[in-house]
């Protein structure tokens, strides 16, 4: 389990608490490619640092695409959400962690670069929504967590500070921004971003391939 004194949990969705990743780097491989155009992995790892807003924006900059940026997200929502809603699993040992921190009296919540009913629907399709105390995106907050302002509104949402806050994220950039502003980091392996780890275990307070760790 954690430390003593965590009160208070922000999760990461994509890649930490949903093995969710590989749907959207899937969908924006279909997105690009029928647009005519060639994709390249790097594409959604410039686009894993943004919120969901700014990587639409960087479509069609990137792409020069006869689209606006509202226009572009709405088509890859509509590739992404019914797989990702019905096909999408819970990362390895997510639930029963889940449960057993609220079983500990931890208040949870989920701060996350993706659209907010997506989130909330995806979660809900795993029964883990009614655990958490709310969904905040990044779009809420309007900025990327390449800034620790979300785990900052998010743990004032909590009721409680950086210090007795534990935030779990898969993104190398995300455990930097909060562990920069006082909080507990976990980082969490994604197969994915597997570069990223050795770059995360240098950061977080501590790493997990697995929440099942912190059960044993």
């Amino acid at each position: 389990m954690l430390p003593e004194n965590i009160k208070y949990i922000i999760f990461d969705m994509d890649g930490t608490l949903l093995d969710s990743l590989s749907v959207w780097a899937d969908s924006d491989c279909e997105f690009i490619t029928g647009s005519g155009h060639d994709y390249d992995p790097s594409h959604s790892k410039v686009m894993k640092t943004m919120h969901f807003d700014s990587a639409c924006e960087y479509l069609v900059r990137e792409f020069s695409l006869p689209l606006s940026p509202e226009a572009t997200g709405e088509r890859i929502l509509k590739i992404v959400e019914e797989r990702y809603i019905n096909s999408v699993p819970l990362k390895d040992g997510a639930g029963g962690f889940i449960k057993a921190a609220a079983g500990r009296g931890i208040k949870m919540c989920v701060a996350t670069s993706n659209k907010k009913k997506l989130a909330e629907d995806a979660l809900k399709a795993h029964d883990i929504l009614g655990a958490m105390e709310f969904v905040l995106t990044s779009d809420e907050v309007g900025c990327g967590k390449e800034s620790p302002e979300i785990f900052l509104k998010a743990a004032e949402m909590l009721g409680g500070t950086p210090e007795e806050t534990a935030v779990f994220e898969d993104s190398l950039h995300a455990v930097i921004s909060a562990k920069s502003a006082g909080f507990f980091v976990a980082g969490v392996f994604d197969e994915i971003y597997a570069e990223e780890f050795d770059g995360i275990k240098k950061h977080a307070d501590i790493v997990l391939r697995s929440f099942e760790e912190l059960l044993e």
